[in-house]
């Protein structure tokens, strides 16, 4: 007899299975992808290794969320469905302050901007999984991006 875990667990494969294919045929094929660039040009790119690395994060954060949103639909888990959601949301702050840093050169208060971003993504997570952890890697984000303001702030008054 199958059980229910054995079903999630299928489905839970069969939803990450598929996502992947998506991101990997969508993705993947983009002019402009760092996956389309000859090796040569990746290195001597100005985008940092870094840069690439959060971007990664930041998609496979989202196909996890998705992935988990998926399960929590098929099984009726609210918990799941909550837990996927979050990771999404996560995933776009990543992304939108990768967008920021992509845009422009980073410099004082734009870093601040981002690491405030980044820190209320984290500790809205951690609200939402109850995780106490990433409450406060959150909110020593947040705090960081405040230290970064009076920085740039006394810098101002010297100017």
């Amino acid at each position: 007899m199958i059980s229910l875990q054995q079903i999630h667990r299928f489905f839970y494969r069969l939803s990450l299975t598929a996502i992947l294919l998506i991101i990997v045929i969508f993705s993947f094929g983009a002019e402009k992808s760092w996956a389309t660039m000859p090796i040569n040009q990746l290195m001597h790119s100005p985008q940092p290794q870094i840069a690439i690395m959060n971007r990664i994060d930041a998609m496979s954060k989202d196909v996890e969320g998705k992935a988990q949103e998926a399960i929590g639909n098929l099984t009726g888990d609210p918990k799941n469905q909550m837990m996927g959601k979050a990771k999404q949301v996560q995933s776009q702050a990543m992304n939108a302050a990768e967008d920021v840093k992509d845009s422009t050169e980073l410099k004082g208060r734009a870093k601040a901007v981002a690491k405030n971003l980044e820190g209320k993504a984290q500790e809205m997570k951690g609200n939402i999984t109850d995780n106490t952890q990433d409450k406060m890697m959150g909110k020593a984000k947040q705090a960081e991006s405040q230290a970064r303001n009076l920085a740039e702030d006394i810098k101002d008054v010297f100017r």
